[in-house]
């Protein structure tokens, strides 16, 4: 019996989790203590699962992209 069969989704570090969203681990586990971001508590560790992540993030208004001011004023 593998964990596959079991339906039981493996959590990912902060490292792992940082790298999926392009946001450095530090500010991620800063946002996790804030209550900003779902995650997993196993002690102190905390971990994320991918999939909590993916839909928190199709929903999320805390990362916005990043958009370059226009230095000419053209356009506005």
């Amino acid at each position: 019996m593998d964990i596959k069969t079991l339906g039981f989704e493996p959590l990912i570090s902060a490292a792992e989790a940082g790298q999926l969203l392009g946001v450095h681990p530090v500010t991620l586990l800063r946002w996790a203590r804030e209550g900003k971001v779902p995650h997993r508590r196993l002690g102190r560790r905390i971990t994320f699962r991918a999939s909590e992540l993916n839909s928190w993030y199709a929903g999320s208004t805390l990362v916005v992209p990043f958009v370059s001011p226009n230095p000419r004023g053209e356009g506005t």
